[in-house]
């Protein structure tokens, strides 16, 4: 575990020693391990919640944090005095976060434990921590904290109402080194408003959008920038949720960074409506947005209507990314199968849509009934759910009885969708026409410096054919290097982005 502290409030008292702990993720497909371990870092983000922890103590009491992440391989203190362990996690990291609670609980040692996990599994939490956080962290953290100091410290603290985002101040990112994680996270808005019955995120954030002032968002990019870290990623559920805030977003995102000697790359999820707005979508080419998380699903509108999803084939979505993809921006595609409108037919209709779609990159999930959302409650009155719970997994295992097909049939078709995508010579062919169909430039970075870990990044990728690529691998990357080098040299990061993410996806498809 790192020696690192970092000491916040004011006073001569000894300040409380609290250890914030992030749980290592199990083997998943969106770790993306596969593309992490390719450019040098060690997992793909931290978790924001515990550097907000930091930055919500109060003046008037005194404490020193120290950092266990997990996933960077930091392990669990052996015999460090603490006064208390900060636990958090999602439903993904159930299992962890109990074996933590109850390794130092059993020391003696006090838990605090909050998080999308203690809330929406409140129940299961109920005993497993000291002082259980239902809700939002901004009020109840610094009131816990007065409250823990006086030795009044409650066993429960739930926030009921969703709090105003101005109040949530910028992390405090003193505990962790950037170079660690392939992008640093802003959230920059909570809430959606679409009604997918099988998402979570509502139950906890609410379908009003809340956003942080534009102002706050860029300082928190400037705290980032700070720390020399230039790949960001906005957490929101919706990136335009709101989309007049958006637009002002993007366009002082774009000031901001044309201002920059070294500018900061963006990336983020939104919806596929984001393609209806050709003024936004060149907005976010010139902030320098590139990687663009989209929850298409699927292309079956009887699929999509089951799930109050079916907004997104209101148009083409072949058209959509076109223009998504048009102005240089990477369209990562998100697929889901088991759905009760899908037979065993839908795996070849999916695999054609991605053919023709230029979005060489689609990650494919089984469909799952977290607790709590309509689809659970639906699936539960007609006795169609398998399993204690949701595991928060979504591509190894499923915990709904599938309609349309078995089983078995849902399982074996999904795996060899997955392969068949990932194919070099099929991957290949959705790049190379990725690459023709770019046609916007910006041009308010022709001065600016390039960032030298590009070159880094581009020595990796080669250094990784030379060693271990299997052939077929190495001649796609030599292939799309020297093409992009020879061709559009302005597009070498985005393929570099694009390799690094087959990478994982091939590696990923291999071993289901």
């Amino acid at each position: 575990m790192r020696r690192k502290t970092v000491t916040r409030g004011r006073g001569d008292a000894r300040p409380r020693r609290v250890l914030l702990v992030a749980p290592r993720h199990p083997p998943s497909f969106w770790t993306m391990q596969g593309t992490v371990d390719l450019f040098g870092a060690r997992t793909l983000m931290p978790n924001p919640a515990l550097a907000t922890l930091v930055a919500l103590t109060p003046d008037d009491v005194r404490v020193e944090y120290r950092l266990c992440e997990e996933n960077v391989g930091d392990a669990l203190p052996a015999d460090l005095p603490l006064d208390l362990v900060a636990v958090t996690g999602s439903t993904l990291h159930a299992q962890r976060v109990e074996e933590i609670c109850r390794h130092f609980r059993a020391r003696g040692v006090p838990v605090a434990l909050g998080g999308t996990y203690a809330t929406i599994r409140q129940d299961r939490c109920q005993g497993l921590a000291d002082h259980l956080f239902i809700g939002e962290a901004e009020h109840t953290w610094p009131r816990f904290l007065r409250h823990w100091s006086a030795g009044e410290a409650l066993p429960v603290y739930q926030q009921a109402e969703h709090v105003d985002l101005a109040s949530s101040p910028p992390p405090d990112w003193s505990l962790i080194r950037a170079a660690d994680y392939i992008h640093l996270p802003v959230q920059t808005s909570r809430g959606c408003p679409n009604s997918c019955d099988f998402c979570d995120a509502v139950q906890y954030l609410g379908h009003r959008v809340r956003t942080k002032p534009v102002s706050q968002v860029l300082a928190e990019v400037d705290n980032i920038h700070r720390l020399g870290h230039l790949s960001i990623f906005f957490s929101d559920d919706n990136f335009i949720g709101d989309r007049g805030f958006a637009r002002r977003l993007v366009d002082a995102l774009a000031r901001s960074n044309s201002e920059r000697e070294h500018p900061v790359a963006f990336s983020t999820q939104i919806t596929m409506q984001v393609a209806d707005d050709e003024a936004l979508l060149r907005r976010m080419a010139d902030a320098r947005f590139s990687v663009l998380f989209l929850g298409l699903e699927t292309v079956r509108e009887a699929s999509l209507a089951e799930v109050h999803k079916a907004h997104n084939l209101r148009r083409d979505p072949v058209a959509r990314l076109r223009r998504i993809s048009r102005h240089g921006l990477v369209p990562f595609v998100g697929l889901i199968v088991g759905f009760d409108n899908d037979d065993p037919t839908v795996f070849a209709e999916l695999e054609r849509f991605i053919t023709r779609a230029p979005a060489p990159i689609a990650g494919v999930s089984l469909l799952n009934a977290p607790r709590n959302t309509p689809l659970y409650e639906r699936l539960q009155a007609e006795g169609r759910l398998r399993g204690e719970d949701f595991s928060g997994e979504w591509q190894l295992q499923t915990n709904i009885v599938p309609l349309g097909m078995t089983a078995g049939q849902l399982r074996d078709g999904y795996r060899a969708l997955l392969r068949r995508l990932y194919e070099p010579a099929a991957f290949e062919a959705r790049l190379e026409g990725w690459l023709e169909g770019v046609d916007y430039f910006t041009d308010i970075y022709t001065r600016r410096k390039q960032d030298p870990r590009q070159f880094l990044k581009l020595a990796r990728v080669l250094a990784y054919c030379a060693r271990e690529a299997e052939p077929g691998v190495r001649r796609l990357f030599v292939r799309q290097i020297v093409r992009v080098l020879r061709g559009d040299p302005r597009l070498t990061s985005r393929v570099i982005s694009f390799l690094g993410q087959y990478l994982h996806f091939r590696q990923f498809s291999l071993g289901l």
